[in-house]
């Protein structure tokens, strides 16, 4: 219960140069140079304004603006987290749950007027050789899925695990994993996943990687708290 509360209790404090190196790689040209351009405005959302982009993430959905695989009844929309990167540009996480594992999200850029930008998503669920298989989607189309070949537990033992720490053979996932585990507190399934998930793509962020790394962004909000830019660090051990 411990764990749970502490897990509901992180927010998201996503440094500026972290942003700046995935977010504006996914985004558009246009959107690219406005974030460049205004790099202050990184901060969590709440009140009124976070009601209103999360409403708007489900109007979206329903209005078909949102290109999603997870159906909205996975959506766990009281626990989403909104904050802004920039250049006008606004972030909505939400966790999914049911038949999806931690760290599952569906993330959605806005802009000024509450228009959907892009949606990125990261799908973890059990595959038929009982292991953990992560899918990874950009408004709609899938662009990265693989099996981790880690056995699956449920979010509740997943949870219960006690934070890894790094001292983890170096150059490998698993010394990604294990740093991921230090850095974020989290698990060593939890920490495993991600590595897999965003090892290659977050390592070093390119135009074409980006959106499997941008996917990776609601993972670190669900899972960490303020050591984002220590989490990217860790893909230093690919």
């Amino acid at each position: 219960m411990k764990k749970t509360i502490t897990l509901k209790a992180k927010r998201v404090f996503l440094p500026v140069l972290m942003i700046l190196a995935i977010f504006c790689l996914s985004l558009s040209p246009n959107l690219r140079v406005a974030a460049q351009a205004d790099n202050s405005n990184v901060a969590v959302v709440i009140g009124n304004k976070a009601k209103e982009l999360i409403d708007a993430t489900l109007h979206g959905v329903e209005e078909g603006e949102v290109e999603n695989i997870a159906p909205v009844s996975a959506f766990d929309l009281e626990k989403s987290s909104v904050y802004t990167v920039g250049g006008g540009v606004t972030v909505v996480t939400v966790p999914l749950h049911g038949d999806y594992s931690l760290p599952s999200n569906v993330t959605v850029f806005f802009d000024e007027d509450n228009t959907v930008l892009q949606t990125n998503e990261m799908l973890v669920t059990k595959n038929k050789a009982g292991n953990f298989r992560v899918e990874t989607y950009l408004n709609g189309s899938v662009v990265k899925s693989v099996d981790t070949d880690r056995p699956y537990i449920t979010d509740e033992e997943m949870l219960a695990e006690e934070p890894v720490n790094s001292g983890v053979q170096p150059n490998s996932v698993g010394a990604v994993a294990g740093c991921l585990g230090a850095v974020l507190g989290i698990g060593g399934t939890a920490a495993y996943i991600i590595a897999v998930a965003c090892g290659g793509s977050c390592a070093v962020p390119t135009p074409v990687t980006a959106p499997i790394c941008a996917a990776c962004i609601g993972a670190y909000a669900l899972l960490g708290g303020g050591a984002i830019a220590g989490a990217v660090a860790c893909f230093n051990y690919l």
